[in-house]
């Protein structure tokens, strides 16, 4: 969770894997590019079928965890809009008063103001135009923020939940008269700073059934986060689902933070489940990013893998500025008056936001990916690639299916190729080329390569004019 520092014990940190490309031409015909310079690696595949859908966009890594100013207004929607946002987290981290905990245990000022400020911002994102979902983190509501009091009694210590269930039905209550519909994430990340007692243990588990129990108490359909680990573990997952299942209080959303791998992780937890019989949870990662891995070209290279996993939702992680900078976690930067500019990694989330349509194949052999759609309503086809190496591998980007009848006009089809530098901030994405296809060609290769290692590109197909 980013109420620490980025070197907080713990969590791991790991070399900014962050590569990507740099597009050198677009070849008219398919089959016909430059050979590589003698001695040079072959380059690595990478294949994008137009004509092969493969599910829908669901926009899943466009959401950000206290991306939004206080009272939800900032940033305003010239710079949140163009990103589609799909899902928020915030529960009023670190604002003065200390929530439900700083207020001696009841509803005061502290947490007044941060149920105040959660519900102004579930409001922007859940309404229209973005019609998102907002994780309340009820745990912070409650004070668990990394700032609460050294002697902080946790809830249901000494098996005593009295005060804890008084504090859920009060939340429940509060958010129901906003008129607001929220996911209750009930406890972020259950170790260390945010649950001594910790996770797995009885006194977590008495936390966690008696939070669900009064949440769907009060309204059976509450929608229940959790149990939102720090990390991919199947280890504590495992006894986690045992558990709740056996008590009837099973999570409606499973959640958990940071995979090194979206696909694989994602596939092991639906075999997991399907393993104890337990079906219909949704999975989400409602943080994801470390703080060295927030580059242009590693993040494109990671919502290509969360676009893969059939993961419902994620919400990028904060780190430097929490929790009411309105920056969308660092996405955005303020220039020396102050104002809001964009970073390459904004540029990144709205290429990712313009996929819009059917998501069709893309598919790879190495450390380069990408995430592709085609849109017949607005006649294009979108892709994004990413590479997670770090390295500088030369790439044959082949796009197939240009004759396909949602991107092919009489002129054949014109590609534009950018590449999103990983500057902050960065006003505009930069053309590399713009070329004209022939009508009646199948497929064009790209070769690729890049002018700096944290590099994203954006490929574009429509209709020649």
């Amino acid at each position: 969770m980013p109420h620490l520092p980025p070197g907080r014990p713990g969590r791991q940190r790991r070399t900014v894997r962050s590569a990507l490309l740099a597009v050198v031409s677009v070849v008219m015909a398919a089959g016909l590019f430059a050979a590589p310079p003698a001695g040079a690696a072959d380059p690595q595949p990478l294949t994008v079928d137009l004509n092969h859908t493969v599910g829908a966009v669901t926009g899943a890594g466009s959401g950000f965890l206290y991306g939004l100013t206080e009272d939800g207004s900032g940033p305003d929607d010239s710079l949140l809009g163009p990103l589609k946002p799909t899902s928020a987290r915030g529960g009023g981290a670190r604002l003065d008063g200390g929530g439900w905990a700083g207020d001696g245990y009841s509803a005061g000022s502290g947490y007044q103001r941060r149920l105040n400020s959660a519900v102004n911002q579930a409001r922007r994102i859940t309404g229209a135009p973005y019609n998102g979902t907002y994780d309340l983190l009820v745990s912070d509501i409650w004070g668990a923020d990394t700032t609460q009091a050294a002697d902080t009694v946790y809830p249901c210590a000494n098996d005593d939940c009295a005060n804890w269930r008084s504090f859920v039905r009060r939340l429940a209550d509060d958010v129901a008269a906003s008129g607001v519909r929220v996911r209750f994430d009930i406890w972020n990340e259950p170790t260390g700073a945010f649950f001594p007692p910790g996770f797995n243990t009885p006194q977590y588990y008495a936390m966690w059934d008696s939070a669900v129990q009064e949440l769907r108490a009060h309204d059976g359909n509450s929608a229940i986060v959790g149990p939102s680990l720090w990390d991919f573990s199947p280890g504590n997952i495992s006894p986690f689902l045992d558990h709740t299942k056996a008590a009837g209080t099973l999570p409606t959303i499973l959640n958990w933070h940071f995979s090194n791998t979206p696909v694989a992780d994602a596939q092991s937890i639906r075999d997991l489940l399907a393993a104890k019989g337990i079906s219909g949870l949704s999975l989400t990662m409602n943080e994801y990013l470390h703080a060295d891995e927030q580059h242009a070209g590693f993040q494109a290279w990671y919502l290509t893998q969360l676009a893969k996993s059939g993961i419902a939702s994620a919400s990028r992680g904060i780190w430097d500025d929490c929790c009411v900078a309105g920056t969308l976690d660092g996405v955005l930067v303020r220039d020396g008056s102050g104002a809001l500019r964009r970073t390459g990694q904004w540029w990144v989330y709205q290429a990712y936001a313009d996929l819009t349509g059917s998501r069709v194949s893309s598919d790879t052999t190495g450390s380069v990916d990408a995430v592709a759609a085609v849109d017949a309503s607005r006649r294009r086809a979108g892709v994004l690639i990413g590479d997670s190496s770090g390295g500088s591998p030369a790439v044959d980007l082949r796009v197939d299916g240009l004759t396909s009848a949602a991107v092919a006009g009489p002129g054949g089809v014109r590609v534009t190729v950018q590449r999103i530098p990983d500057q902050n901030p960065l006003d505009q994405p930069v053309t590399v080329d713009t070329r004209t296809v022939p009508a009646g060609t199948t497929s064009v290769h790209i070769p690729v390569t890049w002018q700096s290692a944290q590099d994203a590109f954006q490929v574009t197909v429509t209709p020649a004019a």
